[in-house]
């Protein structure tokens, strides 16, 4: 039996949507925001709580720096749906956002949409937010 995400021809895609999402938390496991800035699409928006949209590859790194400055380093996507076509797709996502020594740490869920770009699929628009109260 075909899932959904096979019936919609997505299959790979979301096979190459992990392998960015690899590539972005190996990026950030190396503190390299050049690296993770590389997963948007040139005119990708970054959309974090609290903050106006940060746009474009380069404002990005910047963002990215930001927050590996800060020490958070290790990422995972703990599940993944993906929704749309082959042209642009929809990504629901919950993942988590630690440094290394595991004591500071947010969970949350994130909404993106990723098309492709340079022949590889990006992210264009990324918004979350944590599921931890403000402290």
């Amino acid at each position: 039996m075909k899932t959904n995400n096979q019936q919609n021809g997505i299959g790979p895609v979301k096979e190459a949507i992990a392998k960015t999402n690899q590539d972005f938390a190996n990026a950030m496991a190396k503190g390299d925001a050049l690296g993770v800035s590389n997963c948007y699409t040139i005119d990708g928006e970054f959309m974090a709580p609290g903050a106006p949209a940060v746009v474009g590859r380069k404002n990005i790194q910047n963002a990215m720096a930001g927050y590996i400055a800060q020490g958070f380093t290790q990422y995972k996507v703990l599940s993944i749906i993906v929704y749309g076509n082959s042209n642009v797709v929809g990504v629901q996502a919950a993942y988590s956002l630690s440094k290394p020594n595991g004591i500071d740490k947010d969970l949350g869920k994130s909404i993106q949409l990723w098309k492709q770009d340079d022949k590889a699929w990006k992210i264009f628009r990324d918004c979350f937010n944590s599921n931890l109260p403000e402290s």
